[in-house]
């Protein structure tokens, strides 16, 4: 099959720069190629993407592409493949945009009875009022992914610590940001492959126990920026996670329900918390999950599972062709 990769090229190492690194380009690249399909790139920030997708007319294209800009950027070459009517890897561009914004998000879980932590979200720092929260809380970017604005200075535990922690996002990002309720707990990350329906992977569980004490510093027991583009690979990973099964089951069920609730297709990532009592809750959403083969959950939930990044890719593609498949039947495809 002729594929297509879309994809935004990381070029340096700046936080806000969600972008992939070349070797994870080439590394799906040749996972396709090895399986038969004859592979062509196209870079998102290329004035000429419409053009090339509309003369080349690719028949899938793997999308891994960021956007560059705008609070639902993630959404923007899915939207340029359904005009082509170019079918592709991945969440929809109303999924896409719903799950960049972690308020609308967390609105949809609650709606649907899926447990996620209290929250409130700041517009002004006119007033330190965080209600019926209670501390510790984590100060979160509201469209940001990948943990960007997340450091150890985050969770705050004060009115001054959450002043001076929503001052700098403020600063930083330039838009509202969202006050949630932190649990303290199990760090737990979850991925799901499919549609019909979606099957959930076994959770994993993140152990940061391994981590000297300055990086301890930077990424208290959570998943920091930091956490995620230095030092990952020296936590422990357990897979499933170190949980009674009743718990294991529970998380399986949950991520099924919100991967449903929020409209997701093909392939997500859902990253959780457990707390002392067992009780799960839902943080967050990657419908666009990182697919770089030496730091990123999905491929390493994989790898645990006994299976190579090949078979990531080529899965990712052919749970993509065969929804479309079925929805081209049902006429279904309106998103």
């Amino acid at each position: 099959m002729k594929v297509g990769i879309t994809f935004n090229l990381k070029r340096s190492e700046t936080e806000l720069d969600e972008f992939d690194r070349p070797i994870t380009i080439e590394a799906i690249k040749s996972a396709l190629e090895a399986r038969g399909h004859k592979v062509k790139l196209y870079e998102a920030t290329s004035p000429l993407l419409f053009y090339s997708l509309t003369i080349d007319k690719p028949q899938f294209v793997f999308n891994i592409a960021e956007g560059k800009y705008g609070a639902y950027r993630e959404a923007f070459v899915p939207a340029i493949l359904d005009e082509l009517r170019i079918p592709y890897t991945g969440s929809s561009v109303l999924s896409l945009a719903i799950s960049m914004d972690k308020v609308m998000t967390k609105e949809v879980l609650m709606f649907h009875g899926i447990p996620t932590p209290k929250f409130k979200v700041f517009k002004v720092i006119d007033s330190i009022e965080i209600g019926d929260l209670n501390y510790p809380v984590i100060v979160k970017p509201i469209f940001e992914g990948s943990s960007i604005g997340i450091t150890s200075k985050s969770i705050c535990v004060s009115d001054a610590e959450l002043k001076e922690a929503i001052e700098k996002a403020f600063k930083k990002f330039k838009r509202p940001v969202m006050v949630e309720e932190f649990i303290e707990g199990t760090e737990i990350t979850v991925g799901v492959m499919g549609n019909f329906p979606p099957q959930v992977l076994p959770p994993m569980e993140i152990d940061f126990s391994t981590l000297s004490r300055r990086e301890l510093r930077a990424s208290p027991y959570i998943q920091t920026y930091k956490f995620k583009t230095e030092y990952s690979d020296r936590a422990n990973y357990y897979l499933p996670a170190r949980l009674p099964e009743h718990v294991l089951q529970k998380i399986t069920e949950i991520v099924k329900n919100a991967f449903i609730a929020l409209r997701n297709r093909d392939v997500a990532r859902f990253d959780l918390r457990v707390d002392k009592n067992y009780n799960p809750y839902v943080l967050e959403v990657n419908p666009l999950p990182g697919l770089d083969p030496e730091h990123s959950d999905l491929p390493r939930i994989y790898k645990l599972m006994g299976k190579t990044y090949e078979d990531l890719i080529n899965d990712i593609l052919q749970i993509a062709v065969e929804r479309h498949r079925v929805e081209t039947k049902l006429s279904f495809n309106h998103e």
